[in-house]
């Protein structure tokens, strides 16, 4: 059996997580962060991803859901909150120079990332009033 054959249910597993943690679909699920570094863990661990793409995706994933201003706040405090892990795991895997200055530069990008309010959505009134529309005679 080949590694892609191998790869694919693992990777669309954590694929899904991701779209779930970017896209905000349950935000008031904060669980569903550390499924994602299971299945990250495990896409590493039984796959040739291996670890430092998976963290450096996963790194990335959060720190983009913290700073989209269209997701709720909540959320992306939480992602925010979260991105250390695998910033931390880059560090450890870290073996030459330019990968710790990679990591520095990660390492800032997150110290700096500030979160900005999120919109506010406000729900449109049903159908529309007759001062939208020109009277006809």
């Amino acid at each position: 059996m080949s590694s892609a054959v191998r790869e694919l249910p693992y990777l669309d597993h954590w694929r899904w997580l991701g779209q779930q943690i970017r896209c905000a679909l349950r935000p008031d699920e904060p669980r569903l962060i550390d499924h994602y570094f299971g299945a990250g863990r495990c896409l590493a661990r039984f796959t040739p991803m291996g670890p430092h793409a998976v963290a450096l995706t996963t790194f990335r994933l959060l720190l983009d859901t913290a700073q989209d201003v269209a997701l709720p706040w909540h959320w992306r405090n939480q992602c925010l909150d979260q991105a250390w892990r695998p910033l931390r795991e880059l560090h450890g895997l870290a073996q030459s120079c330019r990968a710790l200055e990679q990591w520095q530069s990660h390492a800032q990008a997150l110290a700096h990332c500030e979160l900005h309010p999120s919109i506010s959505y406000q729900e449109p009134p049903q159908g529309y009033s007759d001062e939208h529309y020109p009277h006809r005679a």
